[in-house]
């Protein structure tokens, strides 16, 4: 088994991304929606940047501009786009959706015929009425919070990481998996945790698995034993926990103390992928932890050419979620060659089918290759698997099965395909 020590702090930040903040609603942002004049169609594609260069995400940024500056280098290197270099314009998202408002509007002032962010789910949902306003279309690679399902977005919002809404059923699958026909579940009781535990518990229905209880709790109350000793005594099946990294740990130490004496099986989320603390790793003892397995994005970044290019243009890049953000640019940078167009509405129509149903490629040079000899292509990417469905967000994923070793440490177990319901 592999250990990704380093995978564990990107998917905490994404799960800063997508957790209990992540889909609270946006309403500081009402005084301040971007102002954009019309763009003019002049045939040069300008991509807008809005990643984080500064706070918690700053990690994850730096990896994901680095991939898109990579894309855009080699779409340069085969004759740009529509015979023209592309031109980037980089803002940082900053650690919350006020700074990340500030930079989109500079963005819009910049006029930007398309933007790659936000990461943060939380400065998705607050910012996307104002793309939808200033009729500019985006990609995030790491916003996957299940409210961006159904955002009623005009088709100008895509994804290329995995909505919450499959993760949901990843880990329904692992709880397949086990055997049980009942599951109980505990819940983060916000606007994540409820759509969570909705889409979690039509997926264990789907699959005959009666559900006991579900509980929720809240993220600022001192002990969660009450809701332990519930979720314990609903049933005998598994337990899942969808929470977020503080409090959902905390309940996770619970949820193993309140089953000491019959472990059961508990399948977490991807917030609760982070190593654990001393205390906490005590307060569970082994039969309990070893039972204790979750599911999380698979967002490394195994193409080693990909790998190589982006070590080369950021020494200090990871590599988290750069599939992701390298397959953003490509999508506009593609669908812009395909359309003659860099006009946001004619792009954003013809994104999804990019992606599926014609001739694969899995770079720029290649597809553009494929078009100039008439040609509907499939643009897979380097993970050679990457597929929109009409939402504009990935119809399926590949998705991390990981526990915990002696140490509180998180270990990759393998890897699961899940496809949308």
């Amino acid at each position: 088994m592999r250990t990704f020590g380093v995978a564990a702090v990107g998917l905490v930040a994404l799960a800063a991304c997508s957790s209990s903040a992540a889909n609270a609603p946006a309403t500081t942002l009402a005084a301040t929606v971007p102002t954009v004049a019309p763009i003019t169609d002049d045939r040069v594609l300008r991509i807008g940047v809005l990643l984080p260069k500064s706070g918690e995400g700053a990690s994850i940024g730096e990896s994901e501009l680095a991939a898109v500056q990579v894309a855009v280098d080699q779409a340069t290197a085969a004759g740009g786009v529509n015979g023209q270099p592309v031109e980037l314009v980089v803002r940082d998202e900053g650690a919350d959706a006020v700074a990340a408002s500030v930079s989109l509007q500079d963005l819009l002032d910049n006029k930007v015929d398309v933007i790659i962010g936000p990461a943060s789910s939380t400065n998705a949902i607050a910012l996307a009425p104002a793309l939808v306003q200033a009729d500019v279309a985006a990609c995030s690679p790491s916003a996957s919070a299940l409210a961006m399902d159904d955002f009623p977005d005009n088709h100008l919002f895509f994804r290329t990481i995995p909505s919450d809404s499959l993760q949901a059923e990843a880990m329904a699958k692992v709880i397949e998996q086990t055997g049980e026909t009942t599951a109980s579940i505990a819940y983060v009781d916000d606007g994540y945790g409820r759509p969570f535990e909705a889409a979690l518990e039509s997926a264990l229905k789907r699959r005959s698995i009666s559900v006991g209880a579900a509980v929720g709790f809240a993220v600022d109350d001192s002990e969660f034993n009450t809701e332990a000793v519930r979720v314990a005594r609903s049933g005998t099946g598994a337990i899942a926990l969808i929470g977020d990294p503080d409090a959902g740990s905390r309940v996770l130490a619970a949820l193993a103390q309140a089953t000491a004496g019959d472990p059961r099986d508990i399948v977490v989320n991807d917030a609760l992928r982070e190593p654990w603390s001393i205390s906490l790793l005590n307060s569970v003892k082994p039969a309990a932890r070893e039972r204790i397995v979750g599911v999380s994005p698979y967002v490394l970044t195994d193409n080693a050419e990909l790998m190589q290019a982006i070590a080369t243009t950021d020494v200090n890049a990871t590599g988290l979620f750069a599939t992701q953000a390298y397959d953003c640019a490509n999508l506009f940078m593609i669908a812009a060659e395909q359309t003659g167009s860099t006009q946001a509405d004619t792009l954003a129509n013809v994104v999804p089918g990019i992606s599926s149903g014609g001739s694969v490629c899995t770079t720029f040079a290649e597809c553009v290759a494929l078009i100039g000899k008439g040609r509907n292509i499939d643009y897979d990417g380097p993970s050679g698997r990457l597929a929109l469905g009409e939402s504009g967000d990935p119809s399926s994923g590949v998705f991390d099965e990981f526990s915990f070793d002696e140490t509180g440490r998180d270990v990759s177990k393998r890897q699961l395909d899940v496809s949308a319901r």
